[in-house]
């Protein structure tokens, strides 16, 4: 049964991914109600709607990244906890180290193209 539901489960895409890492750097800088979280992913040029962001911020609410609390007048307030700072240290940390990759790789191409040339 389990092998069945492997082949129906899509891998997350990418601005699935890249909305979660801003929703969790989003809500590490001051809580966040749906609409202030849409109106700064769409200043980052994530183009979500309320209803593209519910099954992420589930998702978060489900792996104790985030909290949600009813504020009279506002609505959900969406909050990081401590699971979700250690989950948005661990992304940032891959970033980093992606970056430094990226860097090393032009380094090395820089330096064999110089190589090349003597």
């Amino acid at each position: 049964m389990r092998e069945g539901l492997k082949h129906c489960m899509k891998p997350p895409t990418l601005k699935r991914v890249l909305s979660r890492l801003y929703i969790l750097r989003i809500v590490q800088a001051s809580p966040a109600t749906v609409m202030t979280l849409v109106d700064r992913l769409r200043e980052r040029g994530l183009d979500e709607n309320i209803r593209s962001l519910r099954p992420i911020l589930r998702s978060l609410m489900l792996a104790r990244a985030i909290t949600a609390q009813l504020v009279e007048g506002s609505g959900r307030v969406y909050c990081i906890t401590d699971e979700g700072r250690e989950e948005l240290e661990a992304y940032l940390s891959h970033l980093n180290i992606l970056q430094m990759d990226g860097r090393q790789t032009e380094t090395q191409s820089d330096d064999s193209r110089l190589n090349d040339g003597e």
